[in-house]
């Protein structure tokens, strides 16, 4: 649903734009987008993050942007036996949102608000009779991102980016108890879909 709206939201800005082809050459998404993440838990030790997104550039300075990223993490959970389980934990989550882009020659200063879900595996850890069991349970959370971000257009329609994040999750639940925003920091490469 969420993705829809976005998409009709795209079309009905770039209505602005005479020819189809100009329509076109407004998706743009990134090559290359790595960095780090904290992902400010008690639980889920700091990661890597790779980042992909899409989005739809109108000549009113508006961007929409649909995101699909994942993110690496350590999950340290003591048992009441006085065990430590440990293992590395994959999360994700699919946002989309709008932003506001300001361009000023080749350099490009921009901002995006996004909602959706994360996604994550919750393990649920037991011990009975000094066994340790555990149950693997697949997990879904709100999330609310808000994004800076800094571009140099290197080539034509082809950008050197940095962006910092940081985010709240809507519900405090398994591994986000203490309601701290996450954060963090990506680099890559940014150009057109089409040419």
């Amino acid at each position: 649903m969420l993705i829809l709206l976005i998409f009709s939201a795209c079309f009905i800005a770039g209505a602005q734009v005479k020819p189809s082809g100009e329509i076109a050459q407004r998706f743009f998404v990134p090559a290359i987008q790595m960095g780090y993440i904290n992902h400010n838990s008690d639980n889920i030790s700091s990661g890597i993050m790779i980042q992909t997104s899409a989005e739809y550039r109108t000549k009113k300075h508006l961007l929409f942007r649909e995101n699909y990223d994942y993110f690496r993490g350590r999950l340290n959970i003591n048992t009441n036996i006085n065990q430590t389980y440990s293992a590395k934990i994959p999360l994700s989550e699919l946002i989309g949102g709008v932003g506001y882009r300001v361009a000023i020659k080749r350099h490009h200063l921009f901002m995006v608000a996004q909602t959706g879900i994360r996604f994550y595996e919750n393990p649920i850890v037991e011990t009975n009779n000094g066994n340790l069991h555990i149950d693997q349970k697949d997990a879904t959370v709100g999330t609310m991102r808000y994004t800076l971000g800094y571009e140099y257009e290197i080539f034509n329609s082809v950008f050197l980016n940095a962006e910092l994040l940081a985010g709240h999750l809507y519900k405090n639940k398994d591994f986000w108890q203490n309601s701290k925003p996450y954060y963090g920091i990506t680099f890559g490469v940014s150009s057109k879909l089409f040419w």
